[in-house]
C-alpha cells in the first residue's frame, strides 16, 4: 500500500469527489455532536470542491498530521490521491458519541453511491479549541 493510500485509510477514504452532497446530516444534532457532525460534514463539501488544503489545515488533527509527517506522507497529496481513489459521493452522520470529558468523539458515518450498498466506517475526532477535527478512522 502506498503511504499516501495509508491517509485514506486513516481520514478520507469514506469520501468521493464529484457529485453533490444529499444533504446535511448534521441538522439531525444539537450542541456538541452537531458541531462533531458538521466537520464530517465539512469532509464531504471539501471532497465534492476537490479541496485537499482545506482538509489538511482545517479538518484534520495535528496528531493526525503528526504522524502522516512521520511516515513521509505528503496531506495535500495524500488527500488529492485519496479523493481520486475513492468512489462514493456522499456521507451521512449516523451517530455521534462524545467522550473523554467531551475532548473526543466518534462518528458513524454511512457512505456510498445513491442506489448502491453503503459502507459504514467511524471516524475518531478530537477537540481542538472550538473546532472537532479528525484524528483517524477507526474500527
Amino acid at each position: 500500500m502506498r503511504p499516501v493510500v495509508a491517509l485514506c485509510v486513516l481520514a478520507v477514504a469514506v469520501v468521493g469527489c464529484g457529485g453533490a452532497s444529499a444533504g446535511d446530516s448534521a441538522k439531525d444534532f444539537n450542541g456538541p455532536e452537531r458541531a462533531v457532525a458538521k466537520t464530517i460534514e465539512d469532509l464531504e463539501k471539501a471532497a465534492v470542491d476537490d479541496d485537499a488544503a482545506k482538509v489538511c489545515k482545517q479538518l484534520l488533527s495535528d496528531s493526525l498530521l503528526t504522524a502522516l509527517r512521520k511516515k513521509g506522507t505528503n496531506c495535500t497529496t495524500g488527500v488529492k490521491e485519496a479523493f481520486d481513489d475513492a468512489d462514493s459521493v456522499e456521507l451521512e452522520v449516523d451517530d455521534v458519541t462524545i467522550a473523554g470529558g467531551g475532548q473526543t468523539a466518534k462518528a458513524r458515518v454511512v457512505s456510498g453511491r445513491p442506489g448502491a450498498d453503503k459502507k459504514t466506517d467511524v471516524l475518531n475526532l478530537e477537540r481542538d479549541g472550538s473546532a472537532w477535527k479528525i484524528s483517524a478512522l477507526g474500527s
